[in-house]
């Protein structure tokens, strides 16, 4: 059975393209991760969106990185490192690791800035786009209240999981560059 890999329709019927959206067929239906319910791409020991590990047929399962005597039953969500059920952090059913067990994440998303305004988190996105990585502001602000306190007054920029590190890197890079001291050239006051 064919299906759309952009909008899952399945169709019986042999047709090359998905009459509704364009999106060519594949064949057979999308698999599934039996934990979370989230499409797999194919070839993927385990599901990048929950951590579980796929075991099919008889492949073994990869040693814990801390415990190498001792199998792995999931991988962190985000640095893929195999765990065993001594290690494994669950949070909103995701697997992690101890390094990474208190990122804030969003689907496949982790935030790598925590700002106290929208304003300055924007700014941060902004270089983060500049420098080509996929960037988005998570906030819970709202333009009826002037004031905002607590949980509510944060605003975080996130980047997909993959480009995390690299996007940590570039922050700390930017937040340790000096300030051109010279100003613009162009608009300096002659002497």
């Amino acid at each position: 059975m064919a299906y759309c890999e952009r909008c899952g329709y399945e169709y019986r019927k042999a047709l090359p393209a998905c009459p509704d959206c364009g999106q060519l067929l594949v064949a057979g239906p999308p698999v599934r991760c039996p934990a979370c319910g989230e499409e797999i791409p194919d070839g993927e020991a385990s599901c990048p969106h929950c951590g579980v590990l796929l075991r099919e047929g008889e492949v073994a399962a990869p040693a814990c990185e801390a415990h190498p005597g001792v199998p792995a039953v999931a991988r962190c969500v985000l640095c893929d490192e195999p765990l065993c059920p001594d290690c494994v952090e669950r949070r909103a059913g995701k697997a992690f690791c101890a390094r990474h067990a208190d990122e804030k994440t969003a689907f496949d998303w982790v935030s790598v800035f925590s700002a106290s305004s929208p304003i300055e988190a924007e700014l941060v996105r902004a270089s983060l786009l500049a420098a080509g990585i996929p960037a988005t502001v998570l906030g819970q602000t709202d333009s009826m209240y002037v004031v905002t306190v607590g949980d509510l007054a944060v605003a975080e920029v996130m980047v997909p999981k993959g480009v995390a590190e690299d996007a940590r890197r570039l922050l700390v890079e930017l937040r340790n560059t000096p300030a051109d001291a010279g100003g613009d050239p162009d608009n300096e006051a002659s002497p």
